[in-house]
C-alpha cells in the first residue's frame, strides 16, 4: 500500500512546477491590476503614476480606466484574479488537503475551466489590440493561459486514475472555497460600487 500513493500523488514532474509558477504569475498580475483598477476608480492614487506607467503610449492606468476594462461587467482584472487564484488554491491545496485519489479529477477540472479561459483570452487579445494605449501588464496573464492549459494537459495525461473511487465530502468544501473566494471579489466590488466608493 506504501506505493499506492506515490503514483499517484507525484506524476506531474517538470508539467506541474510549469503549471504552478505560471497560476502565480497570472495571481500576482492580475491582483496588481486588480488593486490599480480599485485605487484609481476609488481616487486613491493619480493617474499615470503605476508600475506599468512607463510612457503616454504604454500605461496601463489608461487602458484600465477605459470601459473595455469591464468588458464583461465586472473589471476584468479583478475576473482574472478570482480564477487564477482559485485556480492556484484548486491545484496546490488541493494536492496537499484531498486524497491522493482525487489528484485525476482536480488536474482534469482544471484543464477545463483553463480551455474555456483560453477562449476569453481571444476576445481580451482583442479588446487590448483594439485600444489606443498599451498596458503592459495586461497580456502577461493571457499568457500564462496559455502556458497553465499546455502544462495542465500534460499533467492529465501522466496522472493515472485511481483504481478505487476516493471520499469526496472534502471535495465539496474544495469546490465552495475555491469558487466562494471569486464570488467574494466580484460581490466586494459590487457592494463598493454600489456604496459609491468607486467610479464606475
Amino acid at each position: 500500500m506504501s506505493n499506492a500513493p506515490a503514483a499517484i500523488t507525484e506524476p506531474e514532474g517538470v508539467a506541474g512546477r510549469v503549471l504552478t509558477v505560471a497560476l502565480v504569475i497570472a495571481s500576482l498580475d492580475t491582483f496588481y491590476l486588480s488593486w490599480r483598477y480599485l485605487a484609481l476608480h476609488a481616487a486613491w492614487v493619480t493617474p499615470g503614476t503605476g508600475l506599468c506607467s512607463w510612457t503616454d503610449g504604454i500605461d496601463c492606468d489608461q487602458v484600465l480606466l477605459t470601459p473595455q476594462a469591464r468588458a464583461f461587467y465586472v473589471p476584468n482584472a479583478l475576473l482574472g484574479f478570482g480564477f487564477f487564484f482559485g485556480c492556484l488554491l484548486w491545484w496546490q491545496w488541493g494536492k496537499r488537503r484531498l486524497d491522493a485519489r482525487l489528484r485525476h479529477h482536480l488536474v482534469r477540472t482544471l484543464a477545463f475551466w483553463l480551455v474555456v479561459a483560453t477562449l476569453f483570452t481571444l476576445r481580451f487579445w482583442q479588446l487590448l489590440l483594439g485600444l489606443s494605449h498599451l498596458c503592459p501588464f495586461c497580456p502577461w496573464n493571457h499568457l500564462m493561459t496559455w502556458i497553465a492549459l499546455g502544462a495542465s494537459l500534460a499533467v492529465w495525461r501522466r496522472t493515472p486514475r485511481p483504481s478505487e473511487p476516493a471520499p469526496t465530502a472534502p471535495l465539496v468544501g474544495h469546490v465552495a472555497v475555491c469558487v466562494g473566494q471569486f464570488v467574494l471579489w466580484l460581490a466586494l466590488w459590487r457592494v463598493a460600487l454600489a456604496a459609491g466608493a468607486l467610479a464606475p
